[in-house]
C-alpha cells in the first residue's frame, strides 16, 4: 500500500506543477482575445454607425425637398387667393368718383368738423370747384356707395381714410378705427403701396384688414400722390381652413401650421399662430425664430408649433401679409423607414460581436480544464471558429463596395478594407500607415484635410464630393467623415466611408449629351422643312431661359424652359409644307390644320423620357389665361408657368420674323401687342420680357434676327 501511496504522490505533483506551468500562457491568451474582441467590438460598431448616418442624412435630405416643395406650393395657394381677395378694391381706389371725392377732402385739410357745419365759419358752405357741392351733401351717397360694394364683394367693413388716420366714410355698420388700424392707415400715404394688417379675431371671426392707397385725380392710377386710403376688413376663416386642411396623400405625422409676425410699424413683437375656426383663432407662439426679411425658414429640427413633440419643419414666407406657411412632420414618423434599417444593422452587429465573445468564452472554459488533451482540443476547437469568423467578416469586408478606411489624428490610416486597398492599386498591409499625400498625392491630400479638419474640429460627420485619380482616371467620390472616439471619449481619429459614383455621374452626363443632341437634330429637321422657322427654336430658347431666370425661377424649371423651347416646333413636321409656306393667309380649315402641330409633338415625343414636364409645357404653351388658347383651353393657373413663359415669348418671337405672308415688326411693337393682351399673358412674364429685350443678351439675340 505504502508503494502504491509513493507512486501516485509523485504523478499528483506533477499534475500541479503542469497546471502552473499553462498558467502564463493562459494569461497571454486571455490579454490576447481581449485585443481582438475589442478590435472586433470596434468594427462592428464603427461601421454600422456609418451606415446608418448615412442613411439618415439621404432620408432628411429627401424631407426636406419634400416639406419645401408641401410649404412653398401652399404659400402660393395663399398668395393667388390674398391676390384674388384684394383685386375688387382696383374698382373703388381707381373710380374717379373716388378719387376726386378723395381729392377734395385732402385739400379741404381732412377736417371733419367742417363737413358738419359746411364751412370753416359763418355764412354759405364752401362749394369745391371739383364735385359742384358741398362735401357733406356727398357723404351720404359716398357711404351708400362704398356700403353696396362692400355688400356685393363680400366685404364686413369698409373705411375712406384721411391722411390724419380718421375715417370720414365708412359702410354701414363698420365700427370705429383702432389706434392700430389708424397708425397703418397713415403709413400707406408715406409708401403709396397696398398693405396689409395682422389677422384679428373679429365678432364675424377670423378677419384680415388690407389697406389700399387711393390717388389724386386726374393723375395717372398708382402714379399720383396718395390722398386717400381704402381700408377694406375681408373674412378669411373659411377659406384659411380649406387651404390648411391637409391633402389626402398627406404623409402619416404631417401637419401644415400658419403663423403671422407683428408689424413693426406698430411697435408689436413676437409670433401668432392663426388657427381658422379656432377658440381662439389666435394663439402666442413662443418656441419657432422667423428670420429676418420674410425669408424661408429653414429646415430644421424642432419643437412642433403648438406643442412640445420633436417635429422636422420648414416654412415659406406669404407675399403680403407678415405669414409664414409651417410644413410640419414628427420626427418620429420621419425616421420610421430608419428605424427598420437601424435594427437590421444592429442586430447584425450584435450577433457578430456575440459569437466572437461565446467562441472566446468557450474557448477560456476549454483553457481552464485541467486535462492536457481536453486543453488541445479547445485549442483546436477555438482555432475553427476564430477562422469561420474570420471568414465571416472578411467575406462582409469584401462585400461591401465602399470604401472604408481609419485615419488616426496626425492622418495615417491605420485600417483599410479591401476594396479601398483594391481602388488605390495596393495590398491592404502595404497601405497601412500610408497618409493620403502618399495614397493620392499633395494635391488631393490638401484638399481631404479640409474636410479631416471639419470633422475634427466640429465632432460630427462631414460628408463631401471629390473628384479623385485612382489609376490614371477620373473617379467622382462621395466621401462621408465620422470622428472616431476612443474608451476615453477622446476623439483619436477618423473613420471615412467613401463611394464611388463615377459612374452615375458620367451617366448623367452621356444622357444629357444625348438629349441635347437629339434636340438640336429635331429643330434642324424643322428649320429644313420650313425656311422660315430657321433659329425661331434657338431664339425662344433664349429669350424663354433669360425670363424665366428673371422670374427667379428654379433649376428644373429653367432647364424645361429651355428643352421645351428647342423642341416647341417640331409637330409642324407633320404639317403639310404647303400650309407652312403658303404666302397668304391660312384659311380656317387650314388653321385648324396648323393647330394640330400640338398633337403631333405628343405623339413624336410621348415615349422620351425627360425626366422634366417637357410635353407637358409645350402642349401648353399655346394655352391663354382668358382660356381662349388651344388645345384645351385652359385658363389661368391650370397652365403651368414654364408654358405661359415660352407661350408669350413665341408670340413675341413670331412676331418679330418674317413669314412667308408678312414682314416683321420691331421688338416695341411687339411688346405693346403683348401689354395690350394682358388677359391673355401674364403681365409679370410680360415686363420681365422687357427687361431681357432691353439687355445686352436681348439685344444678340434680336441682332442674330437680324443677321439671319
Amino acid at each position: 500500500m505504502s508503494n502504491t501511496s509513493e507512486t501516485i504522490r509523485p504523478e499528483f505533483i506533477s499534475a500541479e506543477v503542469d497546471a502552473e506551468q499553462y498558467r502564463p500562457a493562459r494569461s497571454r491568451a486571455l490579454a490576447r482575445g481581449l485585443v481582438v474582441i475589442a478590435i472586433i467590438v470596434v468594427i462592428a460598431v464603427a461601421v454600422p454607425a456609418l451606415m446608418i448616418q448615412a442613411q439618415k442624412s439621404d432620408l432628411e435630405s429627401d424631407l426636406k425637398r419634400r416639406l419645401e416643395i408641401l410649404s412653398r406650393g401652399r404659400a402660393e395657394v395663399i398668395d393667388t387667393w390674398l391676390d384674388g381677395v384684394t383685386r375688387p378694391a382696383g374698382r373703388v381706389v381707381e373710380s374717379e368718383l373716388f378719387r376726386l371725392f378723395a381729392t377734395e377732402m385732402d385739400l379741404s385739410g381732412g377736417d371733419i368738423s367742417n363737413l358738419a357745419t359746411g364751412g370753416t365759419g359763418g355764412g354759405e358752405p364752401e362749394i369745391p370747384a371739383g364735385l359742384g357741392v358741398p362735401l357733406a351733401a356727398q357723404l351720404p351717397f359716398m357711404s351708400q356707395v362704398l356700403s353696396d360694394f362692400a355688400e356685393n364683394a363680400g366685404f364686413l367693413d369698409g373705411y375712406l381714410v384721411n391722411r390724419n388716420g380718421i375715417a370720414y366714410v365708412t359702410s354701414a355698420g363698420a365700427g370705429p378705427l383702432a389706434s392700430e388700424q389708424q397708425a397703418l392707415a397713415k403709413s400707406v400715404f408715406e409708401t403709396g403701396e397696398l398693405t396689409f394688417g395682422p389677422a384679428r379675431a373679429g365678432p364675424a371671426g377670423l378677419v384680415l384688414d388690407f389697406y389700399a392707397p387711393v390717388f389724386a385725380a386726374q393723375s395717372e392710377p398708382s402714379a399720383g400722390q396718395t390722398v386717400g386710403v381704402l381700408l377694406l376688413t375681408a373674412p378669411i376663416a373659411e377659406k384659411l381652413g380649406e387651404v390648411l386642411t391637409p391633402p389626402p396623400l398627406s404623409e402619416s405625422g404631417e401637419r401644415l401650421k400658419l403663423v403671422q409676425r407683428g408689424s413693426n410699424r406698430l411697435g408689436q413683437a413676437g409670433l401668432v399662430r392663426i388657427l381658422p375656426g379656432g377658440a381662439p383663432p389666435l394663439a402666442a407662439v413662443d418656441d419657432l425664430e422667423i428670420p429676418a426679411g420674410g425669408n424661408l425658414v429653414p429646415f430644421a429640427e424642432r419643437s412642433a408649433i403648438g406643442g412640445t413633440a420633436a417635429v422636422y419643419s420648414v416654412g415659406s414666407p406669404v407675399s403680403g401679409p407678415a405669414w409664414w406657411v409651417i410644413q410640419e412632420i414628427d420626427t418620429a414618423a420621419a425616421r420610421a423607414k430608419l428605424g427598420g434599417f437601424t435594427t437590421a444593422v444592429s442586430i447584425v452587429a450584435a450577433l457578430v460581436v456575440v459569437t466572437v465573445v461565446a467562441a472566446f468564452g468557450a474557448f477560456w472554459w476549454r483553457l481552464s480544464n485541467e486535462h492536457s488533451s481536453a486543453l488541445a482540443d479547445q485549442f483546436r476547437r477555438l482555432a475553427a471558429r476564430i477562422e469561420a469568423q474570420k471568414k465571416l467578416l472578411d467575406s462582409i469586408n469584401n462585400s461591401i463596395t465602399d470604401y472604408i478606411g481609419l485615419k488616426s489624428r496626425d492622418g495615417v490610416y491605420r485600417y483599410l478594407n479591401p476594396a479601398f486597398a483594391r481602388a488605390i492599386g495596393r495590398e491592404v498591409e502595404e497601405a497601412v500607415g500610408l497618409d493620403d499625400a502618399a495614397i493620392f498625392g499633395h494635391g488631393t491630400a490638401e484638399r481631404l484635410a479640409v474636410s479631416d479638419r471639419r470633422a475634427l474640429e466640429e465632432g460630427k460627420p462631414v460628408t463631401v464630393n471629390e473628384e479623385v485619380y485612382l489609376g490614371s482616371r477620373l473617379h467622382h467620390l462621395q466621401i462621408s467623415k465620422v470622428p472616431y472616439q476612443d474608451e476615453s471619449g477622446e476623439i483619436s481619429g477618423i473613420v471615412s466611408v467613401t463611394r464611388d459614383v463615377t459612374e452615375l455621374v458620367e451617366e448623367q452626363k452621356k444622357r444629357e449629351r444625348a438629349v441635347q443632341q437629339m434636340v438640336a437634330a429635331l429643330v434642324r429637321a424643322v428649320e429644313l422643312r420650313d425656311p422660315y422657322l430657321a433659329g425661331h427654336s434657338r431664339r425662344l430658347a433664349g429669350f424663354s431661359v433669360a425670363v424665366a431666370q428673371r422670374l427667379e425661377a428654379g433649376p428644373e424649371e429653367i432647364a424645361t424652359v429651355e428643352i421645351a423651347a428647342n423642341l416647341s416646333q417640331i409637330g409642324k413636321l407633320a404639317v403639310p409644307r404647303e400650309i407652312l409656306t403658303k404666302p397668304g393667309r391660312l384659311t380656317e380649315s387650314e388653321i385648324m390644320q396648323m393647330q394640330e402641330h400640338i398633337d403631333h409633338v405628343a405623339t413624336i415625343l410621348r415615349d422620351i423620357d425627360f425626366e422634366l414636364p417637357v410635353l407637358e409645357t409645350i402642349y401648353q404653351m399655346h394655352e391663354r389665361l382668358d382660356g381662349k388658347g388651344y388645345p384645351e383651353g385652359l385658363s389661368g393657373d391650370r397652365i403651368s408657368r414654364a408654358a405661359q413663359i415660352l407661350g408669350a415669348c413665341d408670340v413675341f418671337c413670331a412676331r418679330l420674323e418674317p413669314r412667308s405672308y408678312r414682314s416683321g415688326i420691331a421688338p416695341e411693337t411687339a411688346l405693346e401687342i403683348l401689354d395690350q393682351n394682358d388677359a391673355r399673358y401674364d403681365p409679370a412674364i410680360v415686363e420681365a420680357l422687357r427687361e431681357v429685350v432691353a439687355s445686352v443678351a436681348g439685344e444678340k439675340l434680336i441682332a442674330g434676327l437680324a443677321a439671319g
